[in-house]
């Protein structure tokens, strides 16, 4: 039955978003063709008034794109819990919650579509990013920071830049597929139990309890001696080759952090799923 929920709502979302994010790649294409012209011997004859409209045409593009690639993004997420929350919390949800389907099922179905969208969002921004900025006079620095990336990953620069690279990496994940993608699930789930306004409620909660979890989080960070913005240095002098101190500690305490509140988010969902259900 799962198989069957991944597959309706993979196809709920996904024909909309191809078509954004296609868009995207058409429009970077768009300004390849522009810098390629630029960079090569025709662009550099430009002088003149012709030298100034080409400068301000791709000022113009750079800035459009930027708040594209943002619109792009926040849309991706945005559609995602619109389209769900319609398909547990409106009229349709009715229909969903009369499958001989757990509440847990019902919730994996969203988070692993919600996964992969995620996934396929960066993977699209990134492929645009290269598409824009890769040509033969930057492969180079690129090539290099890659290289560079790689060799702190693999420990060239010592243990603790290694360690801390992996748990930079890991916290991001966490955070982006762990704590945010069960916090929209659950931020619906408790604008589900209002009586009027639910989509409202459901975006109070989802920002209440950010600004909650801010200001727990950096109570804990700055009652731990050492996890400071002032203490993590000495930590880290002090740490005597070690790899656990100062930026990594904050690191891994982010990374556990994240992932029980994805814990605690997703019994929280299943909970009001299962017990607390309000439709009207």
């Amino acid at each position: 039955m799962l198989k069957k929920l991944l597959k309706y709502d993979w196809k709920s979302v996904s024909v909309l978003l191809l078509i954004l994010h296609g868009i995207l790649l058409a429009y970077t294409l768009i300004g390849r063709i522009g810098i390629a012209f630029g960079l090569s011997r025709y662009g550099e004859t430009l002088t003149g008034a012709a030298f100034e409209a080409y400068g301000i045409v791709s000022g113009i593009y750079i800035l459009l794109y930027v708040f594209f690639i943002l619109a792009i993004t926040i849309t991706t997420y945005v559609f995602l819990a619109v389209r769900f929350h319609k398909n547990l919390f409106s009229d349709e949800g009715y229909l969903t919650h009369t499958l001989p389907v757990s509440p847990a099922k019902l919730m994996w179905s969203k988070i692993l579509v919600s996964w992969a969208w995620i996934a396929i969002d960066a993977f699209f921004v990134v492929a645009s990013v290269l598409m824009l900025m890769l040509f033969k006079q930057t492969f180079e620095p690129f090539k290099n920071v890659v290289c560079e990336f790689f060799s702190i990953l693999a420990g060239a620069y010592g243990m603790q830049n290694q360690v801390f690279i992996i748990l930079l990496i890991l916290t991001v994940l966490a955070q982006i597929f762990g704590c945010y993608t069960t916090l929209v699930l659950f931020s619906m789930c408790l604008g589900s139990l209002f009586k009027t306004h639910k989509i409202l409620g459901a975006v109070v909660s989802f920002f209440g309890i950010n600004i909650i979890l801010s200001i727990v989080s950096t109570i804990i960070m700055f009652a731990v001696p050492g996890w400071s913005s002032i203490g993590s240095v000495s930590v880290t002098a002090a740490a005597n080759g070690g790899f656990i101190g100062g930026e990594n500690s904050i690191f891994l305490f982010t990374f556990i952090w994240d992932l029980a509140l994805a814990v605690l988010f997703f019994l929280g969902s299943r909970y009001i799923l299962s017990k607390k259900l309000n439709l009207e």
